[in-house]
């Protein structure tokens, strides 16, 4: 007769085999489940991508049920309180460089060989311009201008030299530098437009025109009718401007008359309404004087 504990032995090695076998073929099931929906989302997305309807990440992501269920040890871990108000703080300074990328068009990210670039992608007239990139790299307290791709009316090396040039710290000099930098980028982009604008506007009416020095010294004349006798009178306008600046400098607005013989009022006149130059775009501003 067997032995009683033998007896015991044998049913628990037969339950341990039974549940083991219960559990493999949970497992087999589970992985067949799995196949099927990982050979659905395959399906689905070579259709989507042949159809040209691509959707979000997310859509193709597998059902929870055939995917493993998580341990508590590899659960998230919940912030502290620390934590939180650290992303917090994080999330303001992004919202308020993402403010001042689009109110003055700079942004700075890191970039290889530890470069540091500044992007400006300014916006004029409600266009946008750019990307424009100047690379920098800070060695020490020292900024090295390594390069960029803004354009040649932009001075970027005299700047350099002037805000870094006999200066020990340069982190100082950084902010007025880019500010400056981004200054005459606007400005020449601003210049250049006005005067495609200018001459697409007034194509018939303007005589000659010239934009000489990236556009600094700009000079057109264009032909006015005379209500009264219909005779036509040719004003030159000659104006010019600073480098940074989108507006002419004082006092160096000139008009003269072809004919000459215009009365000294009705001069006067259109010099007084010329002013407009000082403070307005030039397609705006000639509207406004003629």
């Amino acid at each position: 007769m067997a032995d009683f504990g033998d007896i015991l032995m044998d049913f628990n090695a037969k339950s341990k085999k039974e549940s083991n076998l219960e559990k493999l073929k949970q497992d087999v099931k589970s992985l067949k489940r799995k196949r099927d929906a990982m050979l659905d989302r395959e399906i689905k997305i070579r259709n989507d991508l042949n159809s040209g309807t691509v959707q979000n990440a997310a859509t193709y992501r597998l059902p929870l049920a055939v995917l493993p269920p998580q341990n508590l040890s590899q659960r998230q871990v919940l912030p502290s309180e620390a934590e939180v108000q650290r992303l917090k703080n994080i999330a303001r300074i992004k919202q308020k460089l993402q403010a001042h990328a689009l109110c003055h068009g700079v942004t700075s990210l890191r970039g290889e060989n530890n470069e540091t670039k500044f992007i400006f992608d300014p916006y004029v007239g409600g266009k946008p311009f750019g990307p424009f990139v100047l690379r920098m790299r800070f060695i020490r307290t020292q900024a090295v201008l390594r390069g960029h791709n803004l354009p040649h009316a932009v001075p970027t090396r005299s700047l350099y030299t002037e805000y870094f040039e006999d200066v020990e710290n340069h982190s100082e000099q950084l902010a007025p530098f880019i500010r400056s930098v981004a200054k005459h980028l606007r400005a020449f982009l601003s210049r250049k437009q006005q005067c495609d604008q200018l001459r697409q506007r007034f194509a018939e009416d303007i005589r000659e025109f010239q934009a000489a020095n990236h556009c600094t010294a700009i000079s057109f004349s264009l032909c006015l009718k005379d209500e009264d006798n219909e005779e036509q009178i040719i004003v030159s306008i000659d104006m010019i401007y600073d480098r940074d600046e989108e507006r002419p400098k004082p006092e160096t607005l000139k008009v003269t008359f072809d004919p000459p013989h215009m009365s000294d009022d009705d001069r006067q006149a259109v010099k007084e309404q010329c002013m407009v130059f000082y403070s307005m775009r030039l397609t705006e501003a000639v509207i406004a004087a003629f």
